[in-house]
């Protein structure tokens, strides 16, 4: 390996680069996420009202992957499973003007997770505003969920639960995420 001398001054500079790297490589990826998640809910759409129409029956996801799959040989991800996800995905949310500005800034994974564990539509709303405000990776999402935050914070009585001042600064905390997106 070569040394490379630097000043102070060339060090900072330096730094300021690799930040600005860094910076542009996050907003790529979060873009290439929104798109992502843009794609799924307009297949989804597309299949959803399909099906509502009888244009198509259930056993359209099988021969819609079949066909993806033969006409995009190596684009992964639109298995039959996968399209029925995207399906329940727009259904799920359809409609919530509230939500809506939140889908966008997850990634899929974290959606599947919401969508499979939560029982309540009050759950997956919880979940999706801390996922984004916290900014949860994906195991910090599985873990919240095995430590049943919703039901401590929120579904559990004030007097009878210990955890009554988390759940009120859980509230709080979503209450002013609302008024950030203007919501």
């Amino acid at each position: 390996a070569v040394e490379i001398k630097t000043t102070r001054a060339n060090e900072k500079s330096f730094s300021n680069v690799v930040q600005s790297i860094e910076a542009s490589r996050e907003k790529a990826l979060q873009a290439v996420n929104a798109e992502l998640i843009e794609l799924y809910w307009q297949i989804g759409k597309t299949i959803s009202s399909k099906i509502e129409a009888a244009a198509w029956d259930n056993g359209i996801m099988k021969q819609l992957a079949s066909y993806i799959a033969k006409t995009q040989p190596g684009k992964l991800g639109f298995t039959r499973a996968n399209l029925s996800r995207m399906r329940r995905f727009y259904e799920t949310y359809r409609g919530d003007e509230k939500l809506a500005p939140l889908l966008r800034q997850l990634p899929w994974t974290h959606h599947l997770i919401i969508l499979s564990e939560s029982k309540l539509p009050e759950e997956r709303e919880f979940y999706l505003r801390l996922a984004v405000q916290e900014k949860w990776s994906k195991r910090e999402l599985e873990h919240q969920f095995k430590s049943a935050l919703f039901e401590r914070t929120v579904l559990a009585p004030t007097r009878a639960s210990p955890l009554g001042e988390e759940r009120k600064a859980a509230l709080a905390e979503l209450s002013a995420y609302d008024q950030e997106l203007g919501l």
